[in-house]
């Protein structure tokens, strides 16, 4: 299977200055995924919330591209502060128990990084993924 992009990521009506990402050799892989705003573009605030919407959007940028939750050999985090850290992977937890408990229970995914240098000042978590198609 050649490189196909996976087309213009949009948050709401806004489209972001960068893609969703690609998919090749049977595998997904998703561009940095936020959750500064929600789908309406409003401002989402704390590393709790943005983990849900963020999560929420890479579960939703997986189906499309036909990969699940279950399929993700690779989830690299990135938190801006390290006294968000734990916050972080509660919220995290929490929404992987409901959502892909598979995963959770696996503990595959890799790197959970603390980046302050993150896009934006309000941005708390940016998450990338790499699925596994078969």
């Amino acid at each position: 299977m050649r490189k196909r992009g996976l087309g213009p990521l949009t948050y709401g009506s806004v489209v972001q200055p960068w893609g969703r990402g690609a998919a090749a050799g049977g595998f997904v892989f998703l561009s940095g995924i936020d959750g500064v705003t929600d789908e309406q573009g409003r401002p989402v605030h704390g590393v709790a919330a943005q983990t849900k919407v963020t999560l929420d959007r890479v579960r939703a940028l997986l189906a499309d591209a036909g990969a699940g939750m279950d399929d993700i050999v690779q989830l690299d985090q990135y938190v801006a502060d390290p006294a968000e850290r734990m916050d972080y992977m509660r919220a995290r937890d929490a929404w992987l128990s409901q959502h892909a408990p598979r995963l959770l229970d696996e503990r595959s995914y890799a790197s959970l990084l603390i980046f302050p240098g993150l896009a934006t000042p309000a941005m708390r978590v940016e998450i990338r993924a790499v699925a596994y198609l078969g």
